[in-house]
């Protein structure tokens, strides 16, 4: 008989035989098809069912409907996981809540204009502002779908995920075309704005390349950063799963973002990647590769065309000349600034998450949470980098990707509640409960044995 172990080993139990029928007959695969269902939208982060109500994206809204068929669900140990992870989330967030507003009302804290604050009203209002409320919403949504993916999914949901990326690219072919043949932005579906309502949910960028203009990569997640940071991770463990196609269709993409975080992510995971499989023959031919596109590029026709790529995607960034990398650079600069004009008590527990939110997440969780809520984060995501997941490939991929995602994070994006976070910390505990890449299935594993044995029988 096949086995099988669980995903729990909380519960040192290894199931047997039953798990099968358990796991598929007997614990609500109503849910399990819904969690699928989701994983489809998931990318879709600029958009919003309720435009009056921010973060009322479908992934979001519909994560908390499913919070009422939980109770009602035929789970058992999975749903006894899920109340307790939740239970120590809530006690946590209480904790953090508790200090940082209790010494905010003692040590009589001061805003500073020099930080950018959610919630621009009431400038003088440092306890309990709504925006602490808000915010704790959205982070305890983006928890629940993480638990959603842990303790109530299958390996199934791979499929899904990548499918909703797929469409995520789709849709921004659609806008890259649309602006190539009209010279205008195609976006149709963001509805979301930021502040007071006066911010566009959908940050259209384009670049001239050589007296071309094309528009920066970015589907419906808003903006190209976001972009990145919401594909690359799942591009990375592309490779582990073994799904070329998504190799390079994810690759494709990420390359018409052009974002300078998307490419220097991309050569260092290639570098590792052409390494650790000893693929030299591979690197062999990019090197001439590279060597004639350097050729082309330096005569005269194409001269622009260079110099129009290297300065947008790396030396107005490196040297901090590009508008973008200034802003970035005296958000983080004022941000820390800030924090260390702090009592020592606000610097260890920050003045409440959701107060500010900088250009970058490190700038922004040591601001609203202090050295422990960074450490407690730092340690939330990077946990799983020690996860056993038994297929050596997919550990290494998975696991990268992760630690990618976390520097882009705490260096370039600020937003914390996007699902692609939750879901790929989640899917984690999918992965560790594989014992073979899709690609290697039973059916068609079954599939080969068939045909050898009627080879052999003829």
């Amino acid at each position: 008989m096949a086995t099988k172990v669980s995903r729990y080993p909380l519960t040192n139990i290894t199931m047997v035989d039953s798990y099968s029928v358990y796991h598929t007959k007997e614990t609500g695969p109503f849910i399990k098809r819904y969690i699928n269902i989701l994983m489809l939208f998931f990318p879709l982060t600029a958009f919003l069912l309720i435009p009056a109500i921010p973060s009322t994206t479908i992934t979001t809204v519909f994560a908390g409907l499913m919070l009422f068929l939980i109770p009602l669900s035929t789970f058992t140990v999975e749903k006894s996981f899920f109340i307790t992870e939740l239970f120590y989330f809530f006690c946590v967030i209480a904790v953090l809540s508790f200090f940082s507003q209790f010494i905010n009302l003692v040590g009589h804290l001061k805003l500073s204009t020099d930080v950018i604050l959610i919630n621009k009203k009431d400038f003088t209002k440092t306890f309990y502002r709504p925006s602490h409320i808000t915010q704790s919403l959205s982070l305890i949504v983006g928890f629940i779908i993480y638990t959603y993916v842990k303790y109530f999914s299958t390996e199934k949901i791979v499929k899904y995920i990548y499918w909703g990326l797929r469409l995520l690219c789709i849709y921004g072919l659609y806008e890259f075309a649309y602006y190539i043949l009209t010279g205008q932005n195609g976006d149709f579906i963001v509805n979301r704005t930021f502040g007071a309502g006066e911010k566009s949910g959908s940050l259209f960028q384009t670049v001239s390349l050589g007296g071309i203009s094309l528009m920066r990569f970015k589907g419906y997640t808003g903006e190209p950063s976001m972009f990145v940071f919401t594909v690359f991770p799942f591009w990375v463990l592309s490779f582990g799963l073994k799904r070329k196609f998504d190799m390079y269709f994810l690759l494709g993409c990420l390359i018409l973002s052009f974002s300078t975080t998307a490419y220097l992510c991309i050569i260092m995971f290639l570098s590792y990647w052409i390494i650790h499989k000893r693929q030299f023959q591979i690197f062999f031919y990019m090197c001439i590769f590279i060597v004639v596109i350097c050729f082309v590029l330096q005569l005269d026709r194409f001269q622009h065309l260079l110099d129009s790529i290297y300065k947008f995607v790396f030396a107005g960034k490196m040297e901090g000349e590009a508008a973008s990398s200034k802003e970035r650079s005296n958000a983080f600069n004022n941000h820390v600034a800030y924090w260390a004009s702090f009592n020592p008590f606000n610097q260890a527990f920050g003045i409440g998450f959701g107060y500010v939110r900088s250009t970058d997440f490190f700038s922004t969780i040591i601001v609203n949470n202090g050295i422990v809520g960074f450490l407690v984060f730092t340690w939330f995501v990077l946990k799983n980098l020690w996860l056993d997941i038994p297929i050596k490939l997919l550990s290494i991929c998975y696991k990268i990707g992760l630690f990618m995602v976390y520097l882009i994070m705490m260096a370039t994006v600020p937003e914390f509640a996007y699902p692609s976070l939750w879901i790929y910390i989640g899917l984690g505990f999918v992965l560790k409960s594989m014992k073979e890449t899709p690609d290697e299935t039973a059916e068609e594993k079954s599939n080969v044995i068939h045909i050898n044995k009627t080879l052999l029988a003829n």
